[in-house]
């Protein structure tokens, strides 16, 4: 009986301090969901010029696929729903033409066997709570894979509640793709922009990072 008393406190400690981490990481969800999000496509939607030169998709792409999982277990489904949904992506397309980096510690042990071939990267270890310049430490690390590939998909948890979360894919251009679509932009170019080589560079950083940063806060309140 005294054990299970002992039991019980820790059990209520871990409950407390679950909570605890829970509030902050749904705080920072609120309060950073939005930044940067949609603005970018927003352009793509309101420039007609930037629509016209918008590089063709090939029939059969390179893509890079970016599974969003986490460093420790006891998530529920967040990691083995995360793999599902990879091996599902890739058993229906063409295997040669696909590459992984893969965040979290979890995924890539899941992924390391079946996937050993394509696995490029795998980024652990991120200290929580996450942070904007830590996603785009990361983004950097995707730029670099991506440099060769037709599209990013980053795979993540988007937030529904304590008890429920939903597998979400997000479908991003690599730089190469988004210089060239945006080198014939007419609206944001009268905004007396002094340097439209460096500013476009810039705006394909914020394009990057703003959609992984909202992935990782949704994926950290999954979790």
């Amino acid at each position: 009986m005294k054990a299970v008393g002992n039991i019980g406190k820790i059990t209520k400690a871990m409950k407390m301090v679950a909570a605890s981490k829970m509030k902050g990481n749904l705080q920072r969800l609120e309060n950073g969901k939005h930044f940067g999000f949609n603005s970018i496509d927003m352009m793509f939607k309101s420039d007609i010029h930037m629509q016209k030169s918008t590089v063709d998709m090939p029939a059969s792409p390179k893509e890079l696929l970016v599974p969003i999982t986490t460093d420790r277990g006891l998530c529920g489904s967040i990691n083995s729903g995360c793999f599902r949904g990879v091996r599902t992506y890739i058993n229906e397309r063409d295997r040669s033409k696909i590459d992984i980096l893969c965040i979290g510690e979890k995924g890539a042990a899941a992924m390391k066997r079946p996937f050993a071939d394509i696995l490029r990267l795998n980024i652990m270890d991120i200290e929580a709570p996450y942070n904007f310049p830590m996603v785009m430490a990361v983004s950097t690390h995707i730029q670099e894979q991506a440099e060769s590939k037709d599209k990013i998909v980053v795979f993540y948890n988007e937030f529904k509640s304590a008890i429920a979360q939903v597998l979400r894919t997000v479908e991003l251009m690599p730089k190469h793709r988004f210089l060239e679509t945006v080198k014939d932009a007419k609206l944001y170019t009268a905004m007396a922009i002094p340097d439209t080589n460096t500013a476009n560079i810039a705006i394909y950083e914020l394009y990057l990072s703003s959609n992984l940063w909202r992935c990782f806060l949704h994926n950290s309140c999954s979790e």
